[in-house]
């Protein structure tokens, strides 16, 4: 599925690029100007290093991908001792969702996340927007890292096995291995949450859109991260509360990002860089600096 999201990300960079460059090349044979002459600037960006240190902070999380999957490994012994009893009511449903829908559902979780995290091309419709193609990038990319770094910092700190584990109808051979025991959060849910948000935050950052038509765009930009959020656990890989801090955290990459640096015009930035550190973690993330 990481590979799924990076390709979605390098192909929404592909066609994004090309969208707006063509729409440059455009405007200035038809008016002589370059369109950055005119236009208002909403966010405070410099993509010539936030947008390769962005980029760089979301490649960089393969790894810790993949050494998640290693630590969340479980072996028979661990999963025999495993008590539907000791998973709090709220969650406890979804241990018993049917496994011969799980295959269907977690395709569906899948599909609805891509559609997600391709939804912010459809700024490239919006002459407006379009123009800040580069900058806008930028903070896409870098939300990403940040919901990224969020899933790491609950992903590597709690050991939840999934609640298919719990499910006696389930087999063994299909319950050892890795990638067993990082129920906690849903990084889908994050992921999808992270896209659809910051499409509507910029748009409506853009277009000075407040109050409740604001409130309502965001309603729709919780549906795609939703129908993610029902099949993750229809297909048996996460708890409902599991889905629900995924939600909060990619919210919050998708605002947060563009509002850092919207806020700052007055001789202030705002800027994110990745950082690794090897050892026996493999530590990825994103710092992010501030000038007042």
């Amino acid at each position: 599925m990481l590979m799924k999201k990076f390709s979605a990300l390098i192909l929404l960079l592909s066609a994004v690029t090309y969208t707006a460059s063509a729409q440059v090349d455009t405007l200035k044979q038809s008016t002589g100007k370059s369109p950055s002459a005119t236009r208002e600037q909403i966010y405070n960006i410099n993509p010539w290093w936030e947008l390769p240190s962005a980029g760089a902070a979301v490649l960089l999380s393969s790894k810790g991908f993949r050494k998640l999957e290693k630590v969340s490994s479980m072996t028979e012994a661990e999963i025999l001792k495993l008590n539907p009893m000791d998973v709090n009511g709220f969650d406890r449903p979804v241990i018993y969702h049917d496994p011969a829908k799980y295959v269907s559902a977690q395709s569906k979780s899948d599909l609805f996340l891509n559609i997600s995290i391709f939804t912010p091309a459809l700024l490239a419709l919006d002459k407006t927007v379009r123009k800040d193609w580069v900058e806008l990038l930028s903070m896409y990319l870098a939300s990403h890292a940040v919901d990224n770094a969020l899933y790491f910092a609950g992903a590597f700190s709690v050991r939840r096995p999934r609640p298919f584990l719990y499910n006696p109808d389930v087999p063994m051979a299909e319950k050892i291995g890795d990638n067993k025991s990082n129920s906690f959060f849903s990084g889908h849910t994050g992921f999808a949450t992270t896209s659809t948000f910051f499409l509507v935050k910029v748009f409506t950052d853009y277009h000075h859109i407040k109050g409740w038509k604001r409130i309502g765009l965001y309603g729709l930009a919780s549906i795609p991260p939703g129908l993610v959020a029902f099949y993750r656990m229809q297909s048996g890989r996460h708890f409902r509360t599991d889905v629900l801090l995924g939600y909060i955290a990619g919210a919050t990459s998708g605002i947060l990002v563009p509002e850092l640096h919207r806020i700052n015009k007055k001789g202030k930035g705002v800027a994110f860089s990745p950082y690794f550190a090897p050892g026996p973690g493999n530590a990825t993330g994103l710092t992010m600096t501030m000038k007042l």
